[in-house]
């Protein structure tokens, strides 16, 4: 897959330091479409505790719905790791690079 497939966009870091960098638009739509599944999962949950479901239930339900999250921003990460960080590495954009580590730390807590 060349760069004219991908969807290019800049970011501003701090002082005027900005890069472009582009995402593979498919991985993107993946990322969204789980996201959306994920809504639709937690909608359902809200549904169950209005109903008065078992709340065992409800908690096997959440934690099924905080997976399907960690994996949307897994997949966010890998894309994320690939495309712009390799960008922000080519151009030495050291506050990318140390933004993404923070994002990372807060991500996995």
């Amino acid at each position: 897959m060349d760069a004219a497939d991908h969807k290019s966009h800049p970011h501003e870091h701090g002082r005027g330091h900005h890069h472009s960098h582009s995402h593979d638009p498919a991985e993107m739509k993946k990322i969204v479409n789980r996201l959306s599944r994920s809504i639709g999962h937690l909608e359902s949950v809200k549904r169950m505790i209005e109903d008065g479901q078992d709340c065992s239930d409800v908690l096997i339900q959440l934690a099924a719905v905080r997976s399907e999250l960690n994996g949307a921003g897994k997949a966010l990460l890998k894309e994320h790791l690939e495309h712009c960080i390799v960008e922000a590495v080519k151009e030495q954009d050291h506050e990318s690079i140390m933004r993404m580590n923070k994002a990372i730390d807060q991500f996995m807590k």
